[in-house]
């Protein structure tokens, strides 16, 4: 069953990788950029390197690895340019890509109205909602957490909406998912979302 569901995945991604392909090649304000990367021969994409499973460092390897460097990779074969990997967080993907270090960002981002005034987005690739990771010991209401310390990753709308949701609580930002867990397990915050 589990191979059955990667497999599945991996096709799934490799037709959103044409879909989007040709999305950007569809797009005439990115078609002077597409030239580019071909001619160049690489497409430089920014990515997590801190964020189970969508992309994280491989230990044997030291490369990272996950859903979204599998989704640049079959992007960049669909283009037939090299893949070069840019790890990024929440908080530097869109700087990443409006400096020019990044050609594309493959992380999973939220599209809001406010960073679809900056940043073009493709079609959806992954839906989830807001969540909560406690301690098993935690309360079961999530009033409960109103005046909490709670962890967050910096850059996201799960920052966002902590802020908002619970305007009483102590909202602790965190560079990436490991350190906002390592809060978590030291007892620094008594969630992370």
């Amino acid at each position: 069953m589990m191979a059955t569901t990667i497999h599945s995945t991996k096709k799934t991604l490799l037709a959103l990788s044409a879909l989007f392909a040709s999305g950007i090649a569809a797009l005439p304000a990115q078609a002077d950029q597409l030239a580019d990367i071909k001619a160049a021969g690489v497409v430089k994409v920014a990515t997590f390197d801190a964020n189970p499973p969508f992309g994280s460092v491989d230990p044997q390897t030291h490369k990272i690895v996950g859903y979204d460097v599998d989704f640049a990779e079959a992007l960049a074969k669909s283009l037939g340019v090299k893949l070069e990997l840019v790890a990024t967080n929440p908080a530097n993907r869109i700087p990443l890509l409006q400096s020019g270090k990044a050609d594309l960002i493959v992380a999973d981002i939220t599209i809001t109205p406010e960073r679809a005034q900056v940043i073009d987005f493709s079609v959806p690739y992954f839906v989830t909602g807001q969540q909560f990771l406690v301690p098993a010991t935690s309360p079961d209401k999530l009033d409960e957490f109103s005046r909490a310390r709670i962890g967050a990753v910096k850059g996201t709308t799960g920052e966002q909406a902590l802020h908002q949701r619970f305007p009483q609580s102590r909202v602790l930002a965190y560079d990436d998912i490991p350190l906002a867990l390592t809060a978590l397990r030291n007892g620094n915050v008594q969630a992370i979302t």
